[in-house]
């Protein structure tokens, strides 16, 4: 079960441990997106600092249409209390966790500044 919050600027925000390939764990804030299908996407200068390995290139399209080339890289997280590969899309933007990551889990969110975000395992 992970707790957090919903930040000043109306995002949920929760935390995820990222396994680095040295096997060094990095803490990282990360904004839920219920729009995002994927599991993780994370900044180029970050999935560098994690030493994640390139798993894939591909043309994504954009909610507007737009078609841009993505990189996908191989990483671990804790989820749950054990360790999962996951597949992270790298972004110019802010860390982001998506649905596939999210799925069999419980989202509840109190939706105002500062109200709790808790994502629960579902059996």
């Amino acid at each position: 079960m992970f707790r957090r919050s919903v930040s000043p600027r109306f995002e949920p925000v929760v935390p995820l441990e990222l396994v680095a390939e040295n096997g060094e764990i990095h803490m990282v804030q990360l904004v839920l997106d219920t729009g995002f299908d994927g599991e993780l996407s994370l900044p180029e200068d970050l999935i560098g600092e994690l030493g994640f390995p390139l798993y894939d290139d591909f043309v994504s399209t954009m909610a507007d249409g737009r078609k841009v080339k993505s990189l996908e890289y191989e990483g671990q997280v804790v989820w749950h209390g054990r360790r999962r590969s996951v597949l992270v899309l790298q972004n110019a933007g802010e860390p982001l966790l998506g649905m596939r990551l999210l799925w069999r889990n419980r989202i509840t969110i109190d939706a105002y500044a500062n109200g709790s975000v808790l994502i629960e395992e579902l059996q």
